[in-house]
């Protein structure tokens, strides 16, 4: 017996199943732009479908980003450089990156981060301070953290 599919195939049932796709998280333009070339439906259906969800504020890059921020330092423990490049990848403007990054309590940005060391501080081997201080800032940077707050963060605790 043939699946049917279950994919939409009228631009109504397509609106309806984006604008779930759309509350169900936040999503940036891009994102939805790219989950509606997955139904077959025509492009200016697309770009219709699209201009509504704006419109109607079921995708706002503004809000997309705050929440990306938000989320991705406090959950995923990521660093600005990380998160500003993925949100470049994302296709979010640079003002609506800067605008999202300096709204972010820079004390809790630094609270994090010392969090994050203290807790990789007891996986660290190393033979001194200083070897030790260096593997965490390597880690510290991998996740995205700037160079200069990270070696602050050391000198300061370490």
């Amino acid at each position: 017996m043939a699946r049917q599919s279950d994919k939409p195939v009228t631009p109504e049932q397509v609106l309806d199943k984006t604008a779930k796709y759309c509350a169900y998280q936040e999503r940036c333009v891009k994102d939805v732009s790219e989950k509606l070339k997955t139904f077959e439906i025509s492009e200016k259906d697309r770009k219709e479908i699209l201009n509504y969800l704006i419109d109607n504020r079921f995708v706002d890059d503004k809000r997309f980003a705050f929440a990306f921020v938000r989320g991705k330092i406090n959950q995923s423990g990521w660093g600005l450089n990380k998160i500003r490049f993925h949100l470049i990848q994302k296709g979010i403007s640079k003002d609506i990156i800067d605008e999202a990054l300096q709204a972010f309590d820079e004390e809790a940005y630094r609270q994090r981060l010392l969090d994050i060391l203290k807790t990789k501080t007891k996986t660290v081997k190393a033979s001194n301070d200083f070897e030790r201080n260096r593997k965490l800032a390597a880690y510290a940077i991998q996740k995205g953290f700037e160079a200069s707050i990270v070696w602050e963060v050391l000198k300061e605790v370490f």
